[in-house]
This record gives structure tokens, C-alpha cells and sequence, in this order.
């Protein structure tokens, strides 16, 4: 349960996360002063452990510090997205029976003066729930992903074990960009090893997010279906059915060599140090899909 500490361990000076849309970037000491703060804000609300809190998930570097400042409190975080009716909104207030009348922006001076409440985290237990993210399906229906401590802890510790089998001379760098909202677990896993995390933005062009690709170089991408697969069709389905190419295609053994290169290239544009991209969001259409897999990409659906 160590791992839901906030991020004192870390270097001070580490970056945390960056904003590329908008060339933010906030380092570990500045996400440790945003998180107590947070605490102090929900102290003041009389907030208790296992209490509910709305997060409207925006994908900025404030939802992300909201986030890991009311998980450390203790409270569990209910996400919900930036676009929900009414209707949805009020259905799920009602039914998670969350408070609405916490205001996690406020920056009043009561809340900068008290020192932040010190959670215990051994008290919490392997199956209490820390976040629960509701998101659009496959299907277009709203529906909630529960996550307990011991599923966070177990994914902090794929991520970590999955960056350590290869050799690096930097943390673990990701690239977090979806089109409806950002994975919270992923993001708070990601933090508790003490990684650089970049946010894309919900509606990255693949212009934009092949430059951030390139600026981070990260060693862990996540995407959902959509922006994945626009890139691919935008980007390197052109350059296959090149004409040029097609006839270079005829023969198997330069086939071959040519999905060779085409994989190198397309790692080459993503940063150079992928190990694994992680799609959300459904799976690819079959032209796509069976792309990937004869090129063997470095893949995985969520």
C-alpha cells in the first residue's frame, strides 16, 4: 500500500507531468504541494475515508493532481467525463452518493494555511476501492471500471517490472492522448514509480502527437482506438500503397525486408524507446489490426 504514498521519495526537481499543448510542465515537489493541498481542501469539507468525490475528467495536469490528492486522502475518486448530459450526471451522483458540494478548485486562504491531514495508509485494505472511472463502452453506454487497491498496486507493478527488463538511463517516460478522457489508473500507477508523464491532449491530430512522440520519446504510449488508427491511415498507409512500393512487394523476400523497415520507422516516429502501446477504446478494423500483427508491433488492447 506504500505505493498510494504521496511522492516524497522522488526527486524534487523530477519532472511530473507535462502539458505539451500547452508547455506546462510540473515537477514532483510542485505535484507534492498541489496534492496537499487538496488534502487540506477536503479535510476542511469534513471529508472521511471511503467518502466519494466527483472528478470531471479534463485531461489536465489539475485533474491529475485532484486525483492523487483525493486518493492519498483516503476518499474515493468517481470520474466521470467532461461530456455527460445532465441526466447522466445527476443519475450518477445519486447512485455512487457523492457530495457535490466540494469545490477541489478552491484556493482560499484556509486552505493554505492548515497543514494537510496525515492519512494512515495502513489502513487501508487490499480490496477497498480508490477509484471508480466511468467511460463510454465500446457500445456507446456509460458504465464504471472499479479499481481496489490491490488491482493498482499489482498494474504499478507490471508497469515497473515490464521498464526494468530493459536497461535505461532515465525513468520511465508515457505518453498518455484520448480522444474522450485519460486512464486514471494508468496515471496514478504511473506516478506512484515516479515516471514522467505526458498528456497529449483529448483530440491530438496525428501531426501534433508524432511531434510530442518525438520531444518525450516515451517508453510506454497510450492511445485509444481512434487516434491510433488515424494515425496509422494518415501516416503509413499511404507510403504502403505507394505505387512504387506495391510493385517492390511482389517479391516475398523483399516484403519481408520492407515490413522490417516500415516496423523500425514506425518505432523510429513514436520516440524511438517504445516497449509496449496500450490501446483503449475497442479493437482495430481488420485492415489496421492485420497490419499490426504481420509487422509484429509492439501492442496491447486495455
Amino acid at each position: 500500500m506504500k505505493r498510494i504514498k504521496p511522492t516524497y521519495d522522488f526527486n524534487a526537481n523530477d519532472i511530473a507531468l507535462t502539458n505539451f499543448s500547452m508547455g506546462e510542465t510540473i515537477t514532483y515537489a510542485q505535484l507534492a504541494i498541489g496534492i496537499s493541498n487538496i488534502h487540506k481542501i477536503l479535510y476542511y469539507n469534513n471529508v472521511g475515508k471511503g467518502d466519494h468525490i466527483l472528478l470531471v475528467n479534463d485531461g489536465t495536469p489539475e485533474w491529475v493532481t485532484r486525483l492523487a490528492g483525493i486518493v492519498t486522502y483516503g476518499a474515493v475518486a468517481v470520474i466521470i467525463p467532461n461530456n455527460l448530459s445532465s441526466y447522466e450526471r445527476t443519475d450518477i451522483i445519486t447512485r455512487e452518493g457523492i457530495r457535490e458540494d466540494i469545490d477541489l478548485s478552491d484556493k482560499s486562504g484556509k486552505n493554505t494555511t492548515h497543514e494537510a491531514v496525515d492519512i494512515d495508509i495502513f489502513k487501508f485494505t487490499l480490496n477497498d476501492e480508490i477509484i471508480i472511472d466511468y467511460t463510454y463502452n465500446e457500445f456507446g453506454f456509460l458504465s464504471p471500471s472499479r479499481t481496489k487497491v490491490y488491482e493498482f498496486m499489482q498494474l504499478a507493478e507490471d508497469i515497473k517490472r515490464r521498464y526494468m527488463k530493459i536497461r535505461h538511463s532515465r525513468m520511465p517516460s508515457m505518453l498518455l492522448a484520448n480522444r474522450e478522457c485519460m486512464n486514471a489508473k494508468e496515471i496514478l500507477a504511473s506516478l506512484s514509480i515516479g515516471s514522467h508523464i505526458t498528456l497529449a491532449g483529448t483530440h491530438p491530430t496525428s501531426g501534433a502527437l508524432l511531434r510530442c512522440l518525438k520531444k518525450c520519446r516515451p517508453h510506454f504510449v497510450y492511445l485509444d482506438t481512434k487516434t491510433a488508427e488515424n494515425m496509422i491511415r494518415e501516416r503509413v498507409f499511404p507510403i504502403m500503397k505507394d505505387p512504387d512500393m506495391k510493385h517492390y512487394m511482389n517479391s516475398s523476400h523483399a516484403r519481408r525486408t520492407m515490413l522490417k523497415q516500415v516496423r523500425k520507422r514506425m518505432l523510429f516516429a513514436l520516440g524511438g524507446c517504445i516497449l509496449i502501446v496500450s490501446v483503449t477504446g475497442g479493437r482495430f478494423s481488420p485492415e489496421v489490426e492485420q497490419f499490426l500483427q504481420k509487422i509484429e508491433f509492439p501492442y496491447i488492447f486495455m
